[in-house]
């Protein structure tokens, strides 16, 4: 049951297009080349984790749980075989954002539903150490924009501010982890930021792909900033959060050796 309170560098297929002329696209896609080159090296001298975002290890999030003690609040509550959330892959290139969630919760095992993506673009500020297991809602991060993946349609969601909205839907009821923000409030109408990209696909585990343009999220691939995720189904049972630093640490590095390298290859051909 949910009640509503008012209150690693991979460059992808972009889901907003350059508005630039045909020399602008040629540098872009040079450059991107050089970024990927640059980054499928680093990644592999320096084995990248499992997930960018990890919910299986020493700083996963549990979250607050008052349907049990503190020692029984476990990373999942309920059946791990139907609510484990195992984490987060994260990335972005020179105009996007990626996420994709991986988990093995699907449609039609339960009564519940996919949350949303909530998204901080001013840090990432838990409530307390990991596990986390004190923070609930309004205990720790604050969220600006969120992802609403039931208005997907064709591929496409709404992303919506919600540092304005009418409020979230919390979780309530003994079969949910209780007091944790699930999704945006659709009693009311939202604010809408822009359109996110969302694939849902189903094999061995699900897996949520989203695609968010950095300009709609008010960031820049030019400048370094921490910014905070999380997703669970409507029930909490597990929760993914953590943060992650737009652009990637390395990003303007390779973003200046791609310059260089383009300016070198300009000076050559004249």
């Amino acid at each position: 049951m949910v009640r509503s309170l008012h209150s690693s560098l991979v460059v992808r297929g972009r889901f907003k297009a350059f508005k630039t002329g045909n020399k602008g696209r040629t540098i872009m896609k040079t450059l991107n080349k050089v970024l990927v080159a640059s980054a499928l090296s680093i990644g592999i001298s320096s084995g990248a984790a499992a997930y960018t975002i990890d919910d299986q290890g020493a700083d996963q999030f549990i979250g607050q749980n008052t349907n049990v003690s503190d020692a029984d609040n476990l990373d999942v509550y309920g059946d791990p075989d139907i609510f484990e959330v195992f984490g987060m892959n994260v990335a972005s290139d020179l105009t996007s954002l990626y996420v994709d969630v991986y988990t093995n919760f699907r449609l039609g095992v339960s009564s519940y539903d996919f949350g949303d993506l909530f998204i901080s673009t001013d840090g990432w500020n838990p409530l307390g150490p990991a596990p986390y297991k004190s923070d609930g809602f309004g205990d720790g991060e604050t969220w600006e924009y969120a992802v609403d993946v039931s208005s997907r349609s064709d591929g496409i969601a709404d992303l919506v501010d919600v540092s304005a909205s009418s409020g979230f839907d919390v979780t309530s009821g003994l079969g949910t982890r209780v007091e944790q923000e699930v999704t945006v409030s659709r009693n009311a109408p939202l604010d809408k930021a822009g359109d996110a990209g969302l694939s849902i696909s189903t094999g061995a585990l699900t897996k949520l792909s989203f695609e968010i343009a950095l300009s709609d999220l008010g960031l820049s691939a030019m400048t370094p900033q921490e910014i905070g995720l999380r997703w669970s189904m409507t029930c909490a049972n597990d929760i993914t959060e953590g943060s992650y630093t737009v652009p990637e640490p390395g990003t303007l590095a390779l973003l200046g050796l791609g310059l260089l390298g383009l300016g070198m290859r300009k000076r050559v051909k004249s």
